[in-house]
């Protein structure tokens, strides 16, 4: 690779564009993660007292989840489609995920 193929690629917008991207999307898997922190601590404190965990609680964190490995797989360029909230939409629930564990 030469110089000039070298200055090609840098001149290339959508590479900077995907860099704004990754960063907006770095900020908000650090926000998310407080955000799981208080999920976490919310499903305990409620299970801990009911004895069964929030359904609601439940699937927002196997949404979370997906939602947190969308923006890893578009971070390291895994895939090109772009995650909630500038591109995808929130991830649905997983159909048939009835929160039990398997062994």
């Amino acid at each position: 690779m030469d110089a000039e193929d070298i200055k090609r690629e840098l001149s290339v917008t959508d590479k900077w564009v995907r860099l704004l991207f990754i960063v907006l999307y770095a900020i908000l898997f650090r926000l998310a993660e407080l955000v799981l922190i208080v999920t976490v601590a919310l499903q305990f404190l409620w299970t801990l007292f009911s004895g069964t965990p929030n359904a609601s609680l439940r699937e927002f964190g196997q949404r979370t989840g997906d939602w947190l490995r969308q923006l890893v797989h578009y971070m390291t360029y895994e895939r090109d489609a772009r995650p909630w909230p500038f591109g995808s939409d929130w991830p649905a629930a997983t159909a048939g995920d009835d929160g039990e564990e398997t062994a």
